[in-house]
């Protein structure tokens, strides 16, 4: 038995690298400055691979080019499992279809796991007058050239869901592009925006608090953490989705089983009790895919992004 086993470890060189794997520390590097929702659901899901493998897994903030720094840094990195990124939806689905990228979101990684996605809310100052998204419309209209709304940056989800909601509804919007959610929120919330699109984890609180109020939600179906809350679809854009994201990468070939071995171990933590209660209560959206339907799920929100950022002729600063 055991010269069997021998033979088909000396067959399999993945395989008996994957059973060894991890022999010291593998490195998660975060795209992003500290304190952000991406670092969170990497830490997270590092401690719990630690606790899982056996050896520690270092979060690494390397910010910079709005994600695609850290995101190329994970890509030029050695195939061997031992360097990861828990990147997101801009560096790898819209950014690289408007800037030269050292790296391509697809052949470049082995996409490994995407534990939830989140979708947005449109939001208002709760001293403007519309309270649904058909009020929003005609009031836009009547409005033409004075409405405006804010982003959590220049073709963030935030600002091409506006872009793409603005096209869907025939209105006319200026745009005014903020450094982050914080920014954007603290403006809205002050009635010098007159609407935005934020994650529902950032905007949430704040219309729970009644500083702002909600009149619809990106997604395809109503939300079970805001039942309440008619998505923007049913309130005159069929179709109308969207979303955004953190999943984690790992340097194109590494080892197929070392990625199913995390995609496994991660899809367990998702699923848990208490995770899955985190995510619903920060109104996300538990996900569980295999590396393959991740790759998928990415190319989908490439096309989808690309379609707004053509149709708009959208330009990152």
């Amino acid at each position: 038995m055991r010269r069997l086993l021998a033979l088909l470890l000396l067959l399999s060189p993945g395989l008996a690298a994957a059973q060894a794997w991890p022999e010291r520390p593998v490195r998660v590097i975060v795209p992003f400055p500290p304190g952000g929702g991406t670092e969170a659901v990497a830490r997270l899901l590092a401690q719990h691979y630690q606790e899982a493998f056996g050896q520690p897994f270092v979060v690494e903030s390397r910010s910079g080019a709005s994600g695609m720094l850290g995101t190329e840094m994970a890509a030029r990195a050695a195939p061997d499992g031992y360097t990861l990124a828990m990147t997101a939806s801009g560096p790898l689905s819209i950014l690289p279809q408007m800037l030269q990228a050292g790296y391509d979101p697809i052949r470049s990684f082995e996409h490994v796991l995407l534990p939830s996605v989140t979708p947005l809310l449109l939001v208002m100052p709760p001293n403007r007058a519309p309270n649904t998204v058909r009020e929003l419309v005609a009031w836009a209209q009547s409005r033409r050239g004075q409405v405006n709304y804010c982003s959590i940056g220049v073709a963030s989800p935030s600002h091409l869901s506006a872009e793409m909601f603005a096209r869907a509804m025939g209105i006319e919007m200026t745009h005014i592009p903020h450094r982050g959610s914080g920014p954007a929120l603290t403006d809205t919330i002050g009635g010098h925006c007159d609407l935005l699109f934020d994650s529902t984890a950032s905007s949430g609180p704040h219309v729970r608090a009644g500083r702002l109020k909600a009149l619809g939600i990106t997604t395809r179906e109503r939300l079970p953490s805001w039942p309440e809350l008619p998505t923007i679809a049913e309130q005159g854009a069929p179709g109308y989705a969207t979303q955004t994201w953190s999943g984690l990468v790992a340097p194109a070939g590494t080892p197929a089983a070392i990625v199913q071995r995390l995609n496994e171990e991660g899809r367990r933590f998702a699923a848990s009790p208490r995770e899955r209660e985190r995510i619903v209560s920060q109104g996300g959206l538990p996900m569980d895919l295999t590396p393959a339907q991740f790759r998928e799920f990415l190319q989908g929100e490439i096309a989808a992004w690309g379609a707004v950022i053509r149709a708009g002729n959208i330009r990152a600063e």
